[in-house]
């Protein structure tokens, strides 16, 4: 789905591109990774809300009109930015993230539907976006980072806005694929977040977004301390990069019953997989650890998703989804403050201890909980017929 993508390529860009808008035009990572992280925060606490709404109401009547407003508060961000407006402004403009629909969530829920009852058919469904994702992961960073720097300030959130704002209309006008409103009487009173596992998933999830928001924000200062400012972008696309092969390599892997134990598995090489950064004294090698420790990413990811599936009755899917994605809003915003905080007391090669630590507690909640996840996904395949 060609809009699905130009919108993900859009909210890819977003995060770096207001890190180095403001850092650039204020002169301090700890406010961008702060100001970052409001906004993230906001889109966490209303991302279930508005899931919720979409399950019982449809996607082209919540999500197009919250995407215009998310649009509109974005581009007062970027306008208060340029005009050198007062710090608590910039906090309600990072605000516009709060009503922006996860449009990866949106296109998931499609697949969810059209491919309800082939389960290889809907990994590799899932496998595909996660590839797609993972793509836009890394080309969006190291292009908003490159036109911040290179071009104006605001460049880089300028064009995510626009292809944001394009690829959102363009989906939720594809009435042919969205899933349908279920009736009232198929509602299913309970919340979502109430399905065991789900919330053990949420948690994996924000510490894995964790290790993303504080490497966008270490990675640039990491970058910008070595004098290479410029490739600060570069060394988080290479990232994403390692994600999108470990995507494509995960999805030749056949779907075959329960898949709830691959979240250790996952969760393990992640960790490990990072430990070398803490090492790393040059942007290059940088670059080539953590294209390396990308590839662990996506198999968590993947399973994840396709878990949040299982665990939710079909009317809830969107809810449930959501809830998952916004467990990892929440820690790419908590990333990010505590990676800008970091840089700011330690340094920017210090404060690589962020996404470790990340991912050991990510490993360690996995290996502790995980037990609940398995048997909430067995529950699941029981009482909703999900395919096994």
């Amino acid at each position: 789905m060609l809009s699905g993508y130009l919108a993900r390529f859009g909210g890819a860009m977003m995060g770096v591109s207001i890190i180095a808008m403001l850092s650039a035009r204020r002169g301090s990572y700890g406010l961008a990774g702060a100001i970052s992280a409001v906004g993230l925060i906001g889109m966490a606490l209303a991302g279930p809300l508005i899931g919720r709404l979409i399950d019982r109401r449809g996607q082209r009547r919540v999500a197009l009109p919250l995407a215009l407003v998310s649009v509109a508060v974005l581009s007062g961000l970027l306008v208060a930015t340029w005009r050198g407006a007062p710090a608590w402004l910039l906090v309600v403009g990072a605000l516009g993230n709060a009503v922006m629909p996860q449009v990866g969530t949106l296109v998931r829920s499609r697949w969810a539907h059209l491919l309800a009852g082939d389960p290889r058919a809907l990994h590799t469904a899932n496998s595909f976006e996660q590839v797609a994702e993972e793509s836009c992961f890394m080309l969006g960073p190291a292009l908003g980072g490159a036109l911040a720097t290179m071009v104006f300030p605001e460049a880089g959130l300028l064009l995510a806005v626009t292809l944001y704002a394009v690829g959102t209309v363009g989906l939720t006008l594809q009435t042919a694929t969205e899933p349908p409103v279920h009736e009232a009487g198929e509602h299913h009173t309970g919340r979502a977040w109430r399905a065991p596992g789900l919330l053990v998933l949420a948690v994996t999830l924000a510490l894995t977004g964790a290790i993303f928001g504080s490497m966008d924000v270490v990675a640039l200062a990491f970058a910008e301390e070595h004098h290479a400012k410029e490739l600060g972008g570069v060394a988080l696309g290479c990232f994403a990069g390692g994600s999108l092969v470990g995507a494509l390599l995960y999805g030749a892997i056949p779907v075959t019953g329960a898949i709830a134990r691959r979240l250790r598995w996952g969760t393990l090489a992640m960790f490990l997989l990072l430990l070398p950064v803490l090492a790393v004294d040059h942007v290059w090698t940088f670059a080539a650890v953590v294209l390396v420790a990308g590839s662990a990413i996506a198999p968590t990811l993947i399973t994840s998703t396709m878990l949040a599936q299982r665990l939710v009755p079909p009317s809830q899917i969107n809810e449930g989804m959501t809830i998952v994605m916004t467990g990892m809003l929440l820690g790419v915003s908590s990333g990010s403050f505590l990676g800008g905080a970091a840089v700011e007391a330690w340094g920017a090669s210090e404060a690589f201890a962020v996404p470790v630590g990340a991912g050991a507690v990510a490993f360690g909640l996995a290996l502790v909980f995980g037990g609940r996840v398995i048997r909430g996904e067995q529950r699941a395949l029981e009482r909703w017929a999900a395919p096994a």
